[in-house]
């Protein structure tokens, strides 16, 4: 086994793993103990936990604000998030469970195969529209087409990984299956398959750190996931400095005596 294949194969694929998920665990963590004192729910919003279930999940899933605000850029985003979530489902499936296309038809491994024209071409509308509209390039970061360009290559050296570099799929899943239970074994020595995994775990070793996360922080953002029952039901701050609080009768018989004088018109 060479340097390289052991490297990007063996130990950068371990040590990817751990970043993401000892990152993601720790940003979830760190954001679920920042205190909400306040109700801040954006209205109009559900006052049921059913409603705001309901909400959070077209909000994630259909990104309902998005549909509302800008078509083209909803269209774009959902199917970029769409494929995503195929060619993932698709890895994992093609890697760890060839056998199970039998089952689905190998025309849909040939269809999901071309998916990934269509992810390039997601891609490339979200990177060209940072680029082509004034009001985005100015808050645009270097990190935001940094994250874009290094998914696009991802996804272009995917496509011609599986069309045109002759690796053996069955190959690919003895390795990964010897990584999972721990005994690794030498990697495909393809230099373009070594180039994609890569890629991959860059991307999963800077996901905890960017604005990828925002598929976690979506579902625990306060002014997603209140009720909105302000009106319905008092929610003290407990940040508010403590003052003596009364009653109404407490108050009136403190202050009988000026408020009837106030009555009479004293």
């Amino acid at each position: 086994m060479g340097v390289l294949e052991f490297t990007i194969g063996i130990f950068l694929a371990y040590i990817s793993v751990i970043v993401l998920i000892v990152g993601s665990i720790y940003k979830f963590l760190t954001w679920i103990k920042v205190p909400v004192p306040l109700k801040v729910p954006l209205t109009p919003g559900p006052t049921t936990y059913t409603g705001v279930v309901a909400r959070l999940a077209t909000d994630a899933f259909l990104f309902r604000p998005l549909l509302k605000g800008a078509k083209k850029l909803w269209l774009g985003g959902w199917i970029f998030h769409v494929l995503l979530l195929t060619t993932i489902i698709a890895h994992i499936i093609n890697i760890l469970f060839h056998d199970l296309w039998s089952v689905i038809g190998y025309t849909w491994y040939d269809i999901i195969g071309y998916t990934g024209i269509i992810f390039a071409g997601a891609l490339a509308f979200l990177i060209v529209r940072r680029i082509v509209m004034p009001n985005l390039r100015y808050i645009s970061h270097l990190s935001d087409y940094l994250i874009l360009l290094l998914l696009i290559s991802i996804v272009l050296l995917g496509d011609y990984v599986r069309f045109y570099s002759g690796v053996d799929v069955k190959q690919v899943s003895a390795f990964i299956y010897s990584l999972i239970y721990l005994k690794p074994i030498e990697p495909p020595s393809n230099i373009y398959f070594l180039l994609h995994m890569f890629l991959v775990e860059l991307l999963m070793i800077y996901i905890p750190f960017s604005k990828v996360m925002h598929f976690i922080g979506i579902f625990l953002n306060p002014v997603k996931n209140q009720r909105n029952d302000a009106r319905m039901r008092r929610k003290v701050n407990p940040w508010d400095f403590p003052v003596e609080i009364m009653s109404w009768e407490e108050y009136y018989n403190k202050f009988k005596d000026e408020l009837e004088m106030i009555e009479r018109g004293g």
